[in-house]
């Protein structure tokens, strides 16, 4: 009576995110390696917030010798948490992980050079950070929160022409109003150049202390 053995099966995972690598891109990496479109689990959403149903739907069909791919770390796991318990996931089944972009095979090399797992995992820290954060902005603008520096009003122009013109320098004006320092240079820049032109087409002479530099 002869038993067949099974053969090893590769299952690779991709998910969506705001990392470097689009699903799309992640698909044709895992199908360049080798493995079905069939045999592709795909998280079609960022399970940033620990909410990844394909990925335990995709350790569930891992069986004895079988090996899991991915193509960075932080396309598999939100945490080292999170890795941590895909990993005891895979020794209690016997199987093995694999990832193509950090040189990782555990069914070659169970027992990486620390030094080498050191650079994955800081890189994987970094990736997983970088991620939460971008998903965090697109939620903010979703919500309708805006980036980028607050204009500029008139009354504040006003003000700092008016501070300006009483001698404070451009750094006390800056402390004053938290108001960058390169932001003030423009206005000043900005307001010499239409009183320049005021003052040319009215055929009309000035002294304004704003074409002083008092940059200290």
């Amino acid at each position: 009576m002869f038993i067949r053995l099974r053969e090893m099966k590769l299952l690779g995972y991709a998910r969506y995110g705001k990392s470097a690598e689009s699903l799309e891109e992640q698909i044709n990496i895992l199908m360049d390696y080798g493995i079905e479109i069939s045999d592709i689990f795909q998280e079609r959403r960022s399970g940033l917030d620990g909410t990844r149903p394909v990925l335990s739907e995709c350790l569930k069909e891992l069986q004895d010798g079988d090996k899991l791919v991915v193509t960075r770390l932080n396309q598999l796991a939100n945490s080292f948490n999170h890795l941590s318990q895909i990993k005891n996931n895979l020794e209690e089944k016997n199987a093995h992980l694999l990832v193509i972009k950090q040189g990782i095979d555990t069914a070659i090399n169970s027992k990486i050079d620390i030094f080498v797992l050191m650079t994955v995992f800081c890189e994987f820290d970094m990736e997983v950070r970088v991620e939460r954060q971008l998903e965090g902005i697109l939620r903010a603008k979703q919500n309708g929160v805006k980036f980028g520096r607050k204009p500029v009003g008139q009354n504040t122009v006003s003000q700092i022409q008016e501070m300006y013109n009483n001698g404070e320098s451009v750094g006390q004006i800056s402390v004053k109003l938290a108001i960058g320092r390169s932001t003030i240079y423009r206005l000043i820049k900005y307001v010499n150049l239409v009183t320049s032109k005021v003052i040319h087409n009215g055929n009309k002479t000035t002294n304004s202390n704003w074409c002083k530099d008092k940059s200290r």
